[in-house]
C-alpha cells in the first residue's frame, strides 16, 4: 500500500523487494482505457457472517471468525493492452 505496483505481469509471492500488498486478482488488469477500483475495510456484522461462513466451508479444520473484512472491487475494467470495451467487473 506504500508505493505503486507499476507491472501487469505477475511475480510469485513474496515479491522480491518485500513489499506487502493484497493482490486477488493478480492479472493483466489495466484501468487506463475506463473503469474504477475501490476497496474498503468493513466490520458490517452481516459481511462479516458470510465471510467466517465462506472460510469455514472451504477450511473446515481450521477454526476461523472474521473480525474485519477487506472488500475489493473492479469496476468495468479491461485487460491490458485493450483496446476495446471488452471489460469485467471483479468483486472481492
Amino acid at each position: 500500500f506504500d508505493t505503486r505496483v507499476n507491472q501487469y505481469t505477475p511475480d510469485p509471492f513474496p515479491l522480491a523487494d518485500g513489499r506487502p500488498f493484497v493482490a486477488p486478482y493478480w492479472a493483466d488488469v489495466d484501468n487506463v482505457n475506463g473503469g474504477d477500483i475501490f476497496y474498503r475495510e468493513t466490520t458490517d456484522p452481516t459481511l462479516l457472517a458470510r465471510v467466517t461462513e465462506d472460510i469455514n466451508q472451504y477450511f473446515p479444520k481450521i477454526p476461523f471468525t472474521a473480525t474485519w473484512a477487506f472488500v475489493a472491487t473492479w469496476d468495468h475494467v479491461a485487460y491490458y493492452g485493450s483496446t476495446t470495451n471488452k471489460v469485467r467487473t471483479h468483486l472481492l
